[in-house]
C-alpha cells in the first residue's frame, strides 16, 4: 500500500460514538487543543505475505522532544515497508488536552492525531494501518540496535508467534527475559529480572508465557487487540500472550544483544482495566517457567511450590530462581563455582573502551576454561538484590573503585592498579588479597599483617602471539597505544625529544603532538596484536604509583607475548620479567639509542620468546591460582 493510501485510513476503527470529538488533525486549526483519547480502535490488520511493518509507540512528552524520529530512521534504514506512529500518555487526566500530532511525514504515518489514553490504545490505533507479514512493536522506551530488530523478526517461526528480546537497564542488569504468570489474575513478573546479562543469554531461545516489556515482533495476522488499562505491563502480558495464543504458538525469548529500556523501572500502575485484563487467565497456569530456568540452568528457589517457584508479592512479584544441580558439581575437578568479576568500568557502550573490561573479559574465559560459572559486574550492578545470592565468589579486579564486598560470598580482592588508593581497612574486607604489584604486596602485608599474595597482570595467547606484519601497520617504526588526560605523557613526550619516527593512537592526544604523530582515537582490541607485531619497536609506561611499587603493565604481557621489542620506563625486576623482550630508559638519550638499535634477536628465536612469554603469563595461569586458592578456603571452612 502506498504512503498516501495508509495516511487515507487515519481515523479508521474508531465508531460514531466513540471518534474524537475534534475530528482530525487536518481539520483541526494550528492553535486547537484536544482531549485525551479513550477511544479503542478494534479495526483489524490486513497483512500481506511478506515485509515487517514497525509500530512506535511514543509517550507524548517524548513525542514534544523528537524521541521518534531516531527509531523512524532505524527502521526506514532496515527497510520497513511501512512506519506508524502512534502517541499515548498514561498519566493523563479526564481534561488533559494536547495540540494535534502532526500527521504529514515522508517517512512515517501516524496512528491518529490524537493522544492515546494508553499504551494499548496506542497500539489498537496502529493495527488497522498493518499491510505486511509481520510487525515490529518497539516503545521509543526501548533502545534496540540496529541489528536486533531483524533478529527478533527471524525469531518468528511456525511455533514462536511472538519473538521478545532480553530488555536490560542501564546498569547492564537484565529487566525482563519475559513475563511468568506467578499465580492466577495476579501481576506477571520479570524473569530472570536483577540477573547478570549472561544468565540470560542462556534463557535465549526458551517459550516464555508473555512478555512485559513494550518491545516485541509478532505475525501481523495473529496481533490481538490490546486491552484497556495504564498498567503498561499487563497490557503488553494480555498482547503478547493474546497474539501467541490466536496464532497457536508460543512466545519466545531472544537475546539479541544490547536491548535498553532508557527510563527507570515503571511502576506497576493498578487500575480494575488491570484488574479486569488479569482476570482471563484465572484457570491457567504458566508451565514455561521451570522449562525456561532450566535452560538457563537454573531451578525454582522454593521447590514444589507454584510454578513460578517463588514468593509473590501483590505489587511486584519475583520469580526467584537457584543454580541446578549441573551447575554446582564437575565431575572430575571439583566443585563448580560462581564468579561475580566485578570492575570500575561504566556498564554498556561507555565501559566498552576500558582496559578494566578488557581484563575481565580475559579473566572469566580463563575461568570459564577451568569449569567454573562468570558473570561481569560493572560499577552500577556490584550490589544485585534479587541475583546475588547465585555467587560463590565475589573476585574484584581493583582499579579506581573501592567496591563493596559482597554478603555472602567468598570476597577476592586482585589489585591491578592505582594502589594508592587502597587503604589497609579495605584490605581488611576480604577473604583473599592479590596484587600485580610484588613489591607493593610485600610491604603492605607487613605493614599491615594482612597477607596480600603477587599475582602479575596477565595475557590471552589465543590472540596476543607472534606473526606475520600486518598491512595496515606495515612501516610503523615506533609505536604507542594510550589515553591521555591533556597532557603529554612521559615516553610520548621523551620519544618526541629523542626525535623518533613516532606514531601514537589513543584519545585525548588532539593539539599535543606534532604534526603527522596522532594516527587515530582508537585501536580495537582485536587489532591491537597485529599493531604490536608489526611495529619495528612498542613504547610502553607506568603511571608513578605503578612503577615506583613494581606493577608491571599488561600492555608489556600483551606486546611481549605478540613478538615485540618493548621499551618502557624502569619498573624493578621487569628486564628479567620478560627474557629480553622488555627493555627500559632513564634518559632520553638512553631511549633514542634503544629504539635505533632495535631487536637484534633472530626472527625465529623472537617468534619462539613470544609464544614461551604468552604460555607462561596467560591468564588461564593466573585463574587456576585464583581458583586453587578460593577452594582451600571454602575447604577450611
Amino acid at each position: 500500500m502506498s504512503r498516501s493510501g495508509l495516511r487515507r485510513l487515519l481515523g479508521r476503527g474508531t465508531t460514531s460514538a466513540d471518534a474524537s470529538p475534534s475530528g482530525s488533525a487536518a481539520a483541526a486549526p494550528a492553535a486547537t487543543r484536544l482531549p485525551v483519547d479513550t477511544s479503542l480502535v478494534t479495526d483489524a490488520p490486513v497483512p500481506g505475505s511478506d515485509g515487517v511493518d514497525v509500530v512506535i509507540t511514543v509517550p507524548e512528552s517524548a513525542y514534544r522532544d523528537g524521541a521518534h524520529h531516531a527509531v523512524v530512521g532505524a527502521a526506514r534504514a532496515a527497510g520497513a515497508a511501512a512506519v506508524v506512529v502512534s502517541v499515548y500518555d498514561v498519566h493523563a487526566g479526564p481534561t488533559s488536552t494536547y495540540p494535534p500530532v502532526v500527521a504529514d511525514h515522508d517517512d512515517h504515518v501516524v496512528a491518529r492525531p490524537t493522544v492515546a489514553a494508553t499504551w494499548g490504545g496506542a497500539v489498537a490505533a496502529a493495527r488497522p494501518l498493518l499491510r505486511s507479514a509481520v510487525v515490529l512493536v518497539q516503545d521509543t522506551s526501548i533502545a534496540v540496535p540496529p541489528a536486533a530488530s531483524a533478529s527478533l523478526v527471524a525469531a518468528l517461526g511456525r511455533e514462536a508467534r511472538v519473538a521478545l528480546p532480553v530488555v536490560r537497564t542501564g546498569d547492564d542488569v537484565v529487566a525482563s527475559a519475559g513475563a511468568a504468570l506467578v499465580r492466577p489474575t495476579a501481576p506477571v513478573a520479570s524473569l530472570l529480572r536483577g540477573h547478570p546479562a549472561e544468565d540470560a543469554e542462556l534463557l535465549s531461545g526458551a517459550p516464555v508465557f508473555a512478555g512485559d516489556e513494550p518491545c516485541f515482533a509478532a505475525w501481523t495476522a495473529d496481533l490481538a487487540l490490546p486491552v484497556r488499562t495504564v498498567d503498561t505491563r499487563t497490557a503488553v502480558a494480555r498482547l503478547t500472550r493474546d497474539t501467541a495464543d490466536a496464532g497457536g504458538g508460543t512466545c519466545v525469548v531472544v537475546s539479541v544483544g544490547r536491548v535498553y529500556r532508557t527510563g527507570t523501572l515503571r511502576e506497576r500502575r493498578t487500575d480494575t482495566d488491570a484488574a479486569d485484563a488479569l482476570v482471563v487467565w484465572r484457570e491457567r497456569t504458566d508451565d514455561t517457567v521451570p522449562t525456561a530456568l532450566d535452560r538457563a540452568g537454573f531451578v525454582p528457589a522454593v521447590p514444589g511450590a507454584d510454578p513460578a517457584g517463588a514468593p509473590v508479592a501483590l505489587r511486584e512479584p519475583v520469580v526467584r530462581a537457584e543454580r541446578g544441580p549441573e551447575r554446582i558439581a564437575l565431575r572430575d575437578r571439583g566443585e563448580r563455582l560462581r564468579w561475580s568479576v566485578r570492575i570500575a568500568a561504566h556498564p554498556g557502550p561507555r565501559g566498552d573502551d576500558w582496559g578494566d573490561t578488557y581484563f575481565a573479559c580475559d579473566v572469566a574465559t580463563a575461568l570459564r576454561a577451568l569449569g567454573q560459572e562468570v558473570v561481569v559486574d560493572h560499577r552500577e550492578s556490584h550490589v544485585r538484590p534479587l541475583s546475588e545470592h547465585l555467587d560463590d565468589v565475589a573476585l574484584t579486579l581493583r582499579g579506581l573503585d573501592d567496591t563493596p564486598v559482597h554478603p555472602t560470598a567468598t570476597n577476592v580482592l586482585w589489585v591491578i592498579s592505582h594502589p594508592d588508593l587502597v587503604t589497609a581497612a579495605e584490605l581488611a574486607r576480604y577473604d583473599l588479597r592479590f596484587a600485580a604489584g610484588p613489591a607493593w604486596a610485600a610491604r603492605v602485608s607487613a605493614a599491615t599483617g594482612l597477607p596480600v599474595e603477587p599475582l602479575l597482570q596477565a595475557t590471552d595467547p589465543a590472540r596476543f602471539h607472534p606473526g606475520a606484519v600486518e598491512p595496515a601497520y606495515a612501516g610503523v617504526d615506533t609505536a604507542f597505544v594510550g589515553k591521555t588526560r591533556a597532557v603529554v605523557r612521559p615516553v610520548v613526550r621523551d620519544a618526541i625529544a629523542a626525535g623518533l619516527d613516532l606514531a601514537v593512537w589513543g584519545e585525548g592526544w588532539e593539539g599535543l603532538l606534532p604534526a603527522g604523530v596522532h594516527r587515530g582515537r582508537f585501536v580495537a582490541n582485536d587489532r591491537l596484536p597485529s599493531l604490536y607485531r608489526s611495529a619495528r619497536v612498542v613504547l610502553n609506561d607506568h603511571w608513578a604509583d605503578m612503577a615506583r611499587n613494581g606493577f608491571v603493565s599488561n600492555r608489556l604481557f600483551d606486546a611481549a607475548a605478540s613478538g615485540a621489542l618493548v621499551v618502557s620506563d624502569p619498573v624493578p625486576g621487569v628486564e628479567d620479567l620478560f627474557a629480553g623482550a622488555v627493555r627500559t630508559y632513564d634518559s632520553v638519550e638512553e631511549l633514542r639509542d634503544l629504539v635505533r638499535a632495535g631487536e637484534r634477536t633472530p626472527g625465529a628465536e623472537r617468534a619462539e620468546r613470544g609464544n614461551r612469554i604468552g604460555a607462561a603469563h596467560a591468564f588461564v595461569r593466573r585463574a587456576e591460582v585464583l581458583l586453587d586458592a578460593v577452594r582451600r578456603l571454602r575447604a577450611a571452612g
